[in-house]
């Protein structure tokens, strides 16, 4: 009954979103959704000759099914898969089974298996609610309604499947497979049916998750600077345009424009050449990223000039992060061996009332105090006579 509910959630699944989408998210799932079916299905040989082989296979499909939906959630924040995981968990549990006579034994390797599939349920469900939090955010929120509640069913099923395993990890060891609490509790019917349920609860939830990983990568195909992976001029003179109008009001949100500017970085090219001058700026930008906050806007605007947009945050606050980049920066070794610019910024408080040329005017002023005062420093814009 299980394998032929899978058939069916995959065959859908695969027609209705991974085939339009081919997004990372809904092709790992779709190999859940196989190693599901095939597990099932290869269960049917139990108590027949062929045990001996389609029990150790079933054992390694369900492996392989909870590390296909760890790497799923996993693309969600386009992490990297650590490959070897797909041939390490299989085998181990391959290796448990063979060695626990499965010709006689249909819980052969099932005691490595049930904690092989804890593990990964639970890697899932930290990946999908750490997913499910940024994504709440973000600037676009409102308009990945769907995705973001499909995010938490998501999130709630790997949890409970995370819970089962556990629990089956603690009472197979604890009283084993033949005590009636066992049975009742995680047994074989009440585990499937668990399963069932989450399985296609979860499928339905992420094909709102497989279109709106398509839809957002395309989106920052369009929005992307192709060399930084930042975003490029056009989209965060918009975002810079939105943290402007939604300063200030009632609430007295702060936001901050930033420009950053590195310093002496013609000479890179000049003396290196224009590879390394792109290295440089590769390097500049995987180091902002990794001080600026989830909730930050970082883009490029020209050459080796970066825009930064900060909410939500003090003077103070910009200031130690901006402080940050460049302590950064320092201790980062360049990919062709030679020192790395230091970078000046400019930063100017954003007001509901200033255009975005006039905030731009600002914070260059701030760059160019920041330059005047030797470079390599943070520089702030002083409100005390009009930009012209």
């Amino acid at each position: 009954m299980v394998g032929v509910v899978a058939l069916t959630v995959l065959a859908l699944f695969y027609l209705g979103v991974y085939r339009p989408t081919h997004s990372p998210f809904s092709g790992w799932w779709t190999c859940a959704l196989i190693c599901a079916a095939a597990s099932a299905v290869l269960l049917l040989g139990d108590e027949t000759t062929a045990q001996v082989v389609t029990n150790p296979a079933s054992t390694v499909a369900s492996a392989l099914g909870a590390v296909c939906v760890w790497f799923a959630t996993r693309s969600l924040r386009r992490r990297s898969n650590p490959g070897w995981v797909l041939i390490v968990a299989p085998v181990v549990c391959l290796v448990a089974a063979v060695l626990d006579h499965p010709s006689t034994n249909i819980w052969a390797g099932n005691g490595v298996l049930f904690v092989v599939m804890a593990l990964g349920f639970s890697a899932s469900a930290v990946e999908v609610w750490r997913t499910w939090a940024q994504r709440r955010s973000q600037s676009d929120a409102q308009e990945s309604r769907e995705a973001i509640t499909a995010l938490a069913v998501s999130g709630i099923a790997a949890t409970t499947l995370a819970a089962l395993f556990t629990l089956r990890v603690a009472l197979y060891l604890g009283v084993g497979h033949d005590d009636a609490l066992f049975t009742h509790a995680v047994g074989p019917a009440a585990t499937w049916v668990v399963m069932l349920i989450c399985l296609v609860a979860v499928t339905f939830s992420v094909s709102a998750i497989g279109w709106d990983q398509r839809t957002r990568e395309l989106r920052r195909q369009a929005a992307e600077d192709d060399l930084t992976g930042l975003l490029g001029r056009t989209a965060f003179l918009l975002r810079a345009q939105a943290a402007i109008a939604n300063s200030g009001g009632r609430r007295a949100a702060q936001a901050w424009l930033v420009i950053a500017d590195l310093d002496d970085f013609k000479p890179i090219n000049d003396e290196y050449g224009h590879q390394a001058g792109d290295r440089t700026l590769q390097a500049f930008a995987d180091v902002a990223r990794g001080a600026l906050r989830a909730s930050d806007a970082i883009g490029r605007l020209g050459g080796d000039e970066f825009g930064i947009v900060m909410e939500n945050l003090e003077e103070a606050g910009v200031v130690a992060r901006l402080e940050e980049i460049r302590r950064r920066l320092a201790l980062q070794p360049d990919a062709a061996g030679h020192e790395l610019p230091t970078v000046s910024f400019g930063v100017a408080q954003c007001f509901p009332d200033l255009t975005l040329s006039e905030m731009l005017g600002r914070a260059d002023a701030a760059l160019y105090e920041a330059k005047d005062a030797g470079r390599d420093t943070v520089a702030v814009f002083e409100d005390r006579d009009p930009v012209p």
